[in-house]
């Protein structure tokens, strides 16, 4: 089997962030496919319980008081230098002040989505720039490059010709697992959301449905909820009144098997959501943003980024929520196409043909 080394400043977790939660599924199906992983990842606050149950993980210390010391990272350095690792995957281009300058092994960059892009769409063109020199480096130094999207593909080599030739697109996937069909009940005109709210695109996203899309849907249809899992809602005062955060839930495809509709509000975001993908495959109907869809050039769901056309749509399914069919046919697509284990397949092509001890071959994991 190849010896990978899984580099992050970012904790793979199952329960953690869209990005975390990527990573762990990510790991997970290599491991599946025949490759001994370890993560190391430096000390922080963020739990590696559920990576631990997976792989072994090395959590080197690199910084005291928040600030990184030399002697620490030239420690965590010697350890990723190690001969014993036949490839290196370094998770984020943030991560890779991590690698040793010189480097014999294969490296892997996962750069999940080009951040140079989304400021300059943005405006902020300092900070596209910022990020356009921190990307090249990265870049440069690594034998492979993936996304998390064609999309995303297309804006790296628009961005960084550099990476043509070696640039890849590992998508995002669900765990069929995860979704488990808990029955399908479209009695009440329900509309779920789930994800974590704290992070910028998601809250903005939230906050233009609470004001500018809500408001229309529960002065049409009078008994309309709308539901919020996740975590990082602070302040609901501003929601209207059939808007409610249930707060973090243990059994997602639960809560989202009584929702007519699952919306997926991503406004001024980067790169593909995880969120996107679940959604599919909760088998409700979907609405989401441009920026909620966008790691899908045809997505099985209504895409719009009109607040009118939105209530609209929810409207419609909501009335009609009983001939509606439960599950939503892009349930299936979702769990039978977009599995993990599919969406890791290209990684492991990569470690296949670049990893200096090729994996020993078995058979990936049942969808």
């Amino acid at each position: 089997m190849a010896r990978v080394l899984w580099v992050s400043t970012e904790t793979p977790s199952r329960d953690g962030q869209g990005g975390q939660r990527r990573q762990f599924h990510q790991i997970k199906a290599l491991v599946a496919r025949g490759h001994a992983v370890t993560v190391l990842v430096p000390t922080t606050g963020q739990s590696d319980a559920s990576i631990r149950t997976v792989v072994p993980v090395i959590r080197p210390r690199v910084t005291v008081f928040g600030r990184p010391r030399r002697r620490l990272v030239l420690r965590a350095r010697r350890t990723i230098g190690e001969p014993r690792w036949d490839a290196v995957v370094v998770s984020h281009h943030e991560s890779s002040w991590l690698l040793p300058e010189s480097l014999d092994t294969p490296v892997l960059l996962d750069m999940h989505n080009v951040m140079s892009h989304w400021h300059a769409v943005g405006g902020r063109s300092d900070a596209a720039e910022e990020e356009r020199v921190t990307e090249s480096r990265a870049v440069r130094s690594a034998d492979g490059v993936m996304t998390c999207s064609d999309v995303e593909t297309r804006r790296l080599l628009g961005v960084h010709p550099e990476a043509a030739g070696k640039a890849f697109t590992a998508p995002l996937g669900v765990d069929p697992d995860e979704w488990p069909d808990r029955g399908f009940s479209r009695d009440e005109p329900r509309v779920a959301l789930f994800g974590s709210w704290s992070w910028h695109p998601n809250r903005v996203g939230l906050e233009w449905f609470a004001a500018r899309v809500w408001p229309l849907v529960e002065r049409r249809l009078p008994g309309a909820v709308a539901l919020v899992a996740g975590t990082g809602v602070d302040d609901t005062s501003t929601w209207p009144p059939s808007m409610r955060f249930v707060g973090r839930v243990e059994d997602l495809a639960g809560f989202t098997a009584s929702a007519a509709v699952v919306a997926v509000p991503v406004r001024d975001g980067v790169g593909a959501s995880v969120k996107f993908a679940e959604a599919l495959a909760t088998g409700a109907a979907v609405i989401a943003t441009p920026d909620g869809a966008n790691a899908f050039d045809e997505p099985p769901a209504f895409v719009s980024d009109e607040a009118g056309t939105w209530a609209d749509w929810i409207v419609a399914r909501l009335r009609r929520r009983g001939r509606e069919p439960a599950p939503s046919p892009s349930r299936a697509i979702a769990l039978s196409t977009m599995t993990w284990d599919a969406a890791a397949a290209p990684i492991d092509e990569w470690l296949r043909s670049h990893a200096r001890r090729p994996p020993v071959s078995v058979e990936p994991m049942a969808s």
